[in-house]
């Protein structure tokens, strides 16, 4: 007799309100007008979704939402999470045991902590579709299918106004570097490429239902060239505009490349303009390389986001404020400021863990914006303090990134001329409205 497959349920940490969804933009910008970056999906259950439908998901739903689906009555539930959900995972952990669920999984990020380990019955580790595929439904996946997946960008003047809807893409997952603070090498050591037909199938798609903007959230875009030249080829292609994640002294090398293929946006790990910090936490990039990307990126109108880190072991109050001034002096038209933070597994949490110890038992305050560690120099409210002055020193509305905007609209009125209107201003609002990207759409 063949064997019945488990009904499964794998869903993100509940949603406290109806807008309670995470805000990319609005962690690190205190001023308005800004844009505010919406992550009201999860890409990992979208990607399990489309590739084994026989799974049911829920992305950031309501408790209530949530314990009516438990009520269905499930074989399986399954958690992806990151370090700072662990608070509302372990509630619905405990809801789902309360109600008959025999087996918990647990993945994403937060799949690699200490109290994962003791909630779950299993822990998948990366990205785990062919595996899951293979051990619960007893088939192999020909090719990994790109799901769509699109995420709102809305404009907070305040209110908050729609404007446009954006589509995430990844042409390859896992990170083959080893900085000593990122979970990436440890969650999926091996990196692998999507396949081109997926990704062109998903490019055909966003643009047949009028997107014309995507975010490409590989890790490190343009580690596999010769892959990476054949979706640049597609992005032409398909004349979309896209904004990347990659390394600097990569975005200099191609930037008139992928520029003339449609780059408009990139981001990038500054994480410290100190070159033996740089050299210690396993960055390939120093200051005279961030320098040179900056003019590079200024000449081709490209708008730059640096990714920064303070609260190393070296720092102190006075030194973060130096080199807050070094890196205004580079001029990037925008920050993102992040506290260093040991995450699980990582080479940083098992030194520092020992070394300092970690003190904070608030999940919520593991979200890379708090100090949770023992540092040598710097308090929790020194380093709150500080993370503020930087956020609001570096991130000005139109002295900052109001001006790599400004640039980015020239640019397109350069190349489009009036039809800049319909094509970057009134479609992608009329878009936005019409188009619900929580619904789960499979191709």
């Amino acid at each position: 007799m063949k064997k019945t497959a488990p009904r499964i349920l794998i869903t993100t940490a509940y949603r406290h309100s109806p807008r309670d969804f995470y805000d990319a933009v609005g962690a690190n910008f205190y001023r308005t007008p800004r844009f505010a970056f919406m992550r009201t999906v999860s890409t990992s259950l979208r990607f399990l979704k489309q590739n084994l439908p026989e799974i049911e998901i829920m992305e950031f739903p309501r408790w209530n939402e949530y314990v009516k689906k438990l009520a269905e009555g499930w074989d399986v539930v399954g958690f992806t999470f990151f370090q700072h959900d662990l608070a509302e995972v372990l509630e619905m952990v405990t809801q789902a045991r309360k109600q008959g669920v025999k087996e918990i999984w647990a993945g994403g990020y937060g799949g690699l902590s200490e109290e994962a380990e003791e909630f779950a019955d299993r822990i998948w580790y990366g990205y785990v579709e062919e595996k899951m595929s293979a051990e619960i439904f007893g088939r192999r996946l020909d090719r990994i299918v790109h799901p769509p997946i699109v995420i709102p960008v809305n404009i907070v003047w305040p209110p908050m106004l729609p404007y446009k809807k954006v589509g995430l893409l990844f042409t390859q997952r896992g990170c083959p570097f080893r900085c000593t603070f990122c979970q990436t090498p440890v969650h999926s050591p091996r990196p692998s490429r999507l396949p081109l037909e997926s990704i062109e199938e998903v490019l055909a798609y966003y643009r047949k239902t009028g997107i014309n903007e995507l975010f490409i959230l590989d890790e490190t875009f343009y580690t596999f060239p010769s892959h990476s030249e054949k979706v640049l080829d597609l992005l032409a292609k398909y004349k979309f505009h896209w904004w990347v994640q990659s390394r600097a002294d990569l975005t200099l090398e191609h930037i008139r490349s992928w520029t003339e293929r449609g780059m408009v946006n990139v981001g990038f790990g500054v994480e410290s303009v100190n070159d033996e910090i740089l050299k210690k936490i396993g960055k390939r990039t120093n200051l005279d390389v961030m320098r040179a990307f900056r003019e590079a990126t200024r000449k081709h109108r490209i708008f730059t986001m640096a990714f920064y880190m303070i609260g190393y072991e070296e720092d102190t109050v006075e030194s973060v404020l130096r080199d807050y001034k070094v890196l205004y002096d580079i001029g990037f038209d925008a920050h993102q400021l992040t506290v260093l933070t040991p995450y699980p597994k990582t080479p940083q949490w098992f030194e520092f863990k020992d070394r300092y110890g970690i003190f904070e038992k608030d999940y919520h305050k593991h979200d890379a914006r708090f100090l949770i560690w023992n540092h040598p120099n710097i308090t929790p409210a020194q380093m709150q303090f500080l993370s503020r002055v930087g956020m609001g020193y570096l991130n000005v509305p139109m002295r900052n990134y109001g001006a790599g905007i400004i640039r980015m609209v020239q640019k397109r009125i350069y190349q489009k001329g009036f039809k800049f209107l319909w094509d970057d201003l009134a479609r992608p609002f009329l878009h936005s409205l019409a188009f619900n990207e929580r619904r789960q759409i499979l191709l």
